[in-house]
């Protein structure tokens, strides 16, 4: 097995410890108990991620992984909010990290010629992807100005004779 392999996972597995860590801390800055509860969620959803990249290598190479600082050359580092940060900003931050998390995996899965690396590879790729489009969604619904809403619309809006 190569090291660049290798070196990919120890990358991954510490970028994912990272992010779990990135959204429970922004967990615990939330006065609002909805964005408090889908930090902690994705606290944990990364969490898993971390687990179970964790598990795959030390089945693959019989060893733990070696923790390393993620380096400058291997993840690009997303533009950092304000300390004071509104919760549009931190939204446009956390996809911009999703983003670059799917195409980190996107990029190992393509460069890789496991067919084991590449399931999970592709996996995390996706996850990553629905993460992005997640947050994507939600900062489109928050800056949207207006909202088409007519009375046809509302489920239950007929005349009872």
């Amino acid at each position: 097995m190569s090291n660049d392999s290798k070196s990919v996972f120890e990358t991954a597995i510490s970028e994912e410890l990272k992010a779990s860590r990135f959204y429970s801390n922004l967990a615990l800055q939330m006065e609002d108990k909805g964005a408090r509860l889908k930090f902690e969620v994705m606290a944990a959803i990364e969490m898993r991620h971390y687990d179970s990249l964790v598990s795959y290598y030390q089945e693959k190479f019989k060893k733990p992984p070696f923790m390393q600082e993620a380096k400058e050359s291997k993840i690009v580092r997303p533009e950092t909010p304000p300390k004071a940060a509104t919760f549009g900003e931190a939204i446009k931050v956390i996809m911009d990290t999703e983003r670059r998390a799917y195409e980190f995996y996107k990029k190992a899965l393509e460069s890789s010629t496991d067919e084991n690396d590449r399931k999970i590879f592709k996996a995390l790729a996706d996850m990553e992807q629905a993460h992005f489009e997640q947050f994507r969604t939600e900062y489109n619904y928050m800056m949207e100005s207006t909202i088409r809403f007519a009375s046809e619309d509302i489920p239950w809006m007929m005349e009872v004779y």
